[in-house]
């Protein structure tokens, strides 16, 4: 007993250094944590063979993401709803590989990253309720170790193009900081092909790097380019290293865009030139085309096709507002119906196991790849996390995808948001268990729901472009009013069809049957909240509601959806950061908080809690002119707050308070200042209302400035236009105490 007592103690002294030595490196990679942490996360690692590769599995992973991919915006799927857009390339290593017919994402851009990345519902982690936008200080929580994070420690060359998406806040929070050897890309929501700003400011790196000498240059054919050369120095510097490129591109996210070149080809050019929208992403699509084939061709030259897979996913529904369609499932981007988040997705490559010309129906949810890429190929344990965040949901594939065994996976949880972030709405959640589907609340997250062509909603073609769109010569486009068809709530054929939207059934507040396009339906069930059940094994277009005949099933799935809610974290979503603007930073949209080296890996300080508010607006009723709205500290509750209304961007003089609480309590407006009409009734002005909690800064409220043109209200122009067209700069504080209720 002694003997085993001290071989065990001097296994376990040697397994500390072997430990600590991992630790040390991985301290590089954990953004803002000590090593002591480190150490922790390396003992959850289990390093599995040289480089972190099991034998008899694949040395080489390129995944690759496609944005607002529609379900028929591929070439195998589209044939079969007369859709024309051709892939050849997705079309033949799909068909070689396993096709995944029961794969789901979520319904837009950040979550369905969040889940790739961590491996989580992103509703666990606080990442479910909205997408990370420019300036926005929100990110992938940097105690959540990412795919990269696990294969990098182990020993993999790891690489990340395109689109990130998780967050900018802090260097912690970007792909360099999160597992990625190298990153070329942008780290928004969404940027110019060929200008690569968005917004005041560039947004493109190589590494940490700005890229300033590419203007002109199409975004999804160098990021390719970039990928290639990558995988060559690798393989250059050290042959047979296994590799993990992640390939995540912007298309066919708008802004439509795409040299004049693709759209001319034959599939493309044959779609009627009174859908200019469609034709667009057509080009898109055949450059996202070219882009596998080209790194696939390099692959081969290189000697690493054998022993590569590539996996193939679209990030959410396509958005049929700028061409993209998701004939014949139902739903839109941004909706939880089957158009919104069962995506297209197959297994390819060299990789004999994967070559089996198959249709998988296994049960996939987008968050299953990190177990399936970490574990299944790697080959490194996947167990209890060590980073202090909620276990994995994901389940490996992997079985499933290389044998065609069943998965494991029984239910998918499709959305959970409590409360919702745009005006007053419900909650809405979403969730599969078996051959049944349950849509619960609001169910409608694009626009206002009493908008015009919003989601409540169906319009045909009209031969416009949308408001705002940007196009390339040789495709004219009337600008002004609504050009693709669009019906989220209901089916849109694809535009080349000839076949119109159809929208859901006559129901509460629905009266569109029968009736010429475009139809609004502003009160209907499937916007103000409801409850909807699906039998998607027999009805995978989602046209037959089976919740009032199976009560029993609706109870299920409902106690199932609160279960999840009870261990919800609700996303914090602060407004737009001043200090995040560009301008800051040379023109060049930057991390803008924690340490200002890259090299840091800064977690993001703290966050102060953030008051709350809304900007009413200017009333001008005969000689009395005011500004209304309301703001309240964090929970409604603290002092009271100064609340300041600028005309102009006047300076203040006068302060004055008003109480702290929120609108819906107060019952209208929580404060009203009142200003000279004078400054109002002539000329172009801009009226900002803000907030001054206790953290010393001013918050601007939301929905704040408005414009107002001869004292009409307008849209805002530019800050620099505003500059040269507003008067004198004037300043106005009020007090305005409502009733306590």
């Amino acid at each position: 007993a002694q003997t085993i007592h001290e071989t065990r103690f001097i296994d376990h002294i040697l397994v500390h250094f072997f430990l600590v030595a991992i630790g040390e490196r991985i301290a590089y990679i954990m953004s803002g944590k000590t090593v002591a942490a480190a150490i922790t996360l390396a003992a959850s690692l289990c390093i599995v063979g040289a480089a972190g590769v099991k034998q008899n599995s694949p040395k080489n992973v390129l995944f690759m993401l496609i944005d607002d991919l529609g379900y028929a915006d591929v070439g195998y799927h589209g044939k079969l709803v007369n859709a024309t857009i051709p892939t050849p390339t997705i079309d033949e290593l799909s068909a070689a590989g396993v096709r995944l017919e029961q794969y789901y994402v979520t319904q837009l851009c950040s979550p369905t990253r969040t889940s790739l990345m961590s491996g989580r519902y992103p509703y666990s982690i606080g990442m479910q309720d909205e997408v990370i936008v420019d300036g926005h200080p929100s990110c992938l929580p940097v105690n959540a170790s990412t795919i990269a994070d696990r294969l990098q420690a182990a020993g993999w060359a790891t690489s990340a193009y395109g689109k990130w998406d998780l967050g900018m806040t802090s260097w912690g929070c970007t792909p360099t900081c999160r597992g990625f050897d190298h990153f070329f890309g942008f780290y928004n929501a969404f940027n110019d092909y060929f200008t690569h700003h968005v917004g005041v400011g560039l947004d493109f790196r190589n590494d940490t790097a700005p890229v300033k000498d590419m203007n002109g240059s199409y975004f999804t054919e160098i990021v390719t380019a970039d990928a290639i050369r990558w995988a060559r120095a690798v393989q250059e510097k050290q042959p047979g290293q296994p590799m993990f490129s992640y390939l995540a591109h912007q298309s066919n996210h708008a802004p439509m865009e795409v040299p004049a070149r693709y759209i001319a080809r034959a599939g493309c050019a044959s779609i009627p030139s009174v859908n200019p929208v469609r034709r667009m992403l057509c080009g898109m699509m055949s450059a996202v085309d070219d882009s596998l084939r080209n790194v696939t061709d390099a692959y081969k030259a290189m000697g690493l096709w054998e022993t590569t897979v590539i996996i193939f996913s679209t990030d959410n529904g396509g958005n049929t507002d700028t061409g993209g369609n998701n004939a014949p499932l139902r739903g839109n981007k941004a909706t939880t119906f089957e158009g919104g988040v069962r995506g297209v997705g197959w297994v390819g490559g060299g990789w004999t196991a994967v070559l089996r010309k198959a249709t998988s129906r296994a049960l996939i949810h987008v968050s299953d790849w990190y177990p399936t890429i970490v574990h299944g190929i790697a080959g490194l344990e996947v167990g209890i996390p060590a980073d202090g965040t909620p276990a994995l949901d994901g389940m490996s594939a992997w079985d499933a995808i290389t044998t065609g065994s069943n998965s494991s996976r029984t239910e998918i949880l499709l959305n959970l948001i409590p409360s919702g972030k745009s005006g007053n709405v419900p909650g809405q959640g979403a969730i599969r268990i078996g051959k049944w589907k349950l849509l619960h609340g609001h169910t409608c997250v694009w626009g206002q729901a009493s908008s015009t062509y919003g989601c409540g909603s169906c319009a045909v073609h009209d031969g416009k472009c949308p408001d705002g769109a940007s196009w390339e010569q040789p495709l004219p486009c009337p600008s002004g009013g609504y050009s693709p068809p669009f019906c989220p709530n209901g089916w849109v054929p694809p535009p080349e069809s000839g076949q119109q939207p159809r929208p859901p059934p006559d129901g509460p507040g629905i009266h569109c049957a029968g009736k010429p396009l475009p139809c609004d339906f502003p009160n209907s069930s499937l916007i103000l909240g409801g409850t909807f059940l699906f039998d998607v094994e027999n009805d995978p277009y989602e046209q037959h509601d089976l919740s009032a005949s199976e009560p029993s099933i609706v109870a299920q799935l409902l106690k199932r959806l609160q279960e999840f809610n009870a261990t919800n974290i609700p996303q914090d979503s602060p407004g737009v950061d001043p200090a995040s603007n560009p301008n800051h930073f040379g023109g060049v949209w930057t991390p803008w908080r924690g340490n200002p080296d890259p090299s840091a890996c800064a977690a993001p300080p703290a966050p102060t809690p953030q008051p709350e508010g809304d900007f009413d607006g200017v009333t001008i009723v005969g000689d009395e002119c005011s500004a209304s709205g309301w703001s309240s500290g964090p929970g409604y509750s603290g002092p009271a707050l100064v609340v300041r209304v600028r005309v102009d961007d006047g300076a203040a003089f006068s302060v004055n308070t008003t109480a702290n609480i929120h609108r819906a309590i107060a019952g209208n407006h929580g404060f009203k200042v009142t200003i000279p009409c004078n400054l109002l009734r002539t000329g172009m002005h801009k009226v900002t209302a803000e907030s001054l909690p206790l953290s010393g800064e001013w918050f601007t409220l939301q929905r704040s400035p408005e414009c107002l043109d001869n004292g009409n209200k307008v849209k805002c122009p530019t800050s620099e236009k505003v500059a040269k067209k507003c008067g004198a700069n004037q300043f106005f504080e009020n007090t305005y105490n409502p009733p306590l209720l």
